[in-house]
């Protein structure tokens, strides 16, 4: 269940782009994880 939705923006997307195809991966897991689970280990990345 998706509790909020997010936003990539223009700045974020470039940032993604500079980034080597695991480190982006793993950025946007933890993206879409964000969304479902409240987990303060996740955020305090």
């Amino acid at each position: 269940m998706v509790k909020y939705g997010i936003k990539i923006l223009e700045y974020a997307k470039e940032f993604l782009d500079k980034l080597d195809d695991k480190s982006r991966k793993k950025v946007l897991f933890n993206l879409w994880k964000s969304r479902e689970v409240n987990d303060p280990e996740l955020f305090k990345k």
